[in-house]
Formats: structure tokens, C-alpha cells, sequence
């Protein structure tokens, strides 16, 4: 039986992992600092379940339409197709992104065969993920994310 990329992401005690030629990543860490605007952009939901991006900082809060939060999870049933994100704090440095999807109505995150995959292009970082339901499939969420400081 094969691995699932949760189960190869525990065993090597690590939060990225080579699998058939990809590297992927439980999480992805993008840098930032305070007052920087995070814009994320939602491209492709391949699947037919709910997906989700959930966002957090290692220190400070984000600004959503005039609210400050710790985290936020841009759902792909209810969040608009793109978010500005404001960074607030003299600590923050760090980003952190990871996939989550609905299965019944549960909220999951890594487990199983969840893991992203990311592009760097000119001024962005594209995160292709893939949910933990079946093998892995990074077009069941895809997303950009642009940080201008």
C-alpha cells in the first residue's frame, strides 16, 4: 500500500516532501512585514467539495474589511474570488498558508493526501493543492498569492 502525503510528511518529521517529482508542502511560509498587503486570488476549484485556504501569522493580526483577525479561511462556497488582506504588527514577518476542505460538513487539514505544490511567477506565489480525499490531485484548489509591502 502506498504512502499518503500525510503519512510521508510524519514519518520524515518534515513539512515538505519529494513525491513522484513534485515537492509539496504541508504548509506554505511566505514573508511579510507589517502594513504589507497580501492580496489572494482564488483561480481554479477543482473539486466538488468545499475548498479552503487558511491563512495565519506567525505574530500580529490581519486587517479584512475594517475587522482584525488571527486567521482567516477563505472558503470556496462563500468568500469572494479575491481577498485584499492587510498585515498588522511590528513582528510579523512570516505568512502561512495551508489547504482545507468540508467532507459532511467537517472541516479537515492535513491529513491524508493533502499537500501543496507552488509556482513562483513574477511578483506572485501560485499554491496548487491538493484536499486529503483520494490520490493525489493538485487542481483541487488553486490560488495566487501577491504581497506588496
Amino acid at each position: 500500500m502506498t504512502e499518503t502525503l500525510g503519512e510521508l510528511f510524519a514519518r520524515q518529521n518534515t513539512d515538505t516532501v519529494h513525491h513522484r517529482g513534485k515537492i509539496v508542502k504541508a504548509l506554505v511560509r511566505i514573508p511579510v512585514t507589517d502594513g504589507a498587503v497580501v492580496t489572494v486570488r482564488r483561480r481554479v476549484v477543482g473539486a466538488a467539495r468545499p475548498q479552503c485556504l487558511v491563512l495565519s501569522l506567525n505574530s500580529g493580526k490581519f486587517e479584512v474589511n475594517g475587522s482584525h483577525t488571527d486567521i482567516v479561511k477563505l472558503w470556496s462556497t462563500t468568500s469572494p474570488q479575491t481577498v485584499e488582506l492587510v498585515i498588522q504588527g511590528a513582528a510579523a514577518s512570516t505568512l502561512e498558508a495551508w489547504n482545507g476542505w468540508s467532507l459532511g460538513g467537517v472541516e479537515n487539514a492535513w491529513i491524508g493526501n493533502a499537500g501543496i505544490v507552488t509556482k513562483s511567477t513574477a511578483g506572485a506565489t501560485i499554491l496548487r493543492c491538493s484536499d486529503g480525499v483520494g490520490q493525489p490531485d493538485f487542481s483541487d484548489l488553486e490560488v495566487e498569492i501577491s504581497v506588496e509591502s
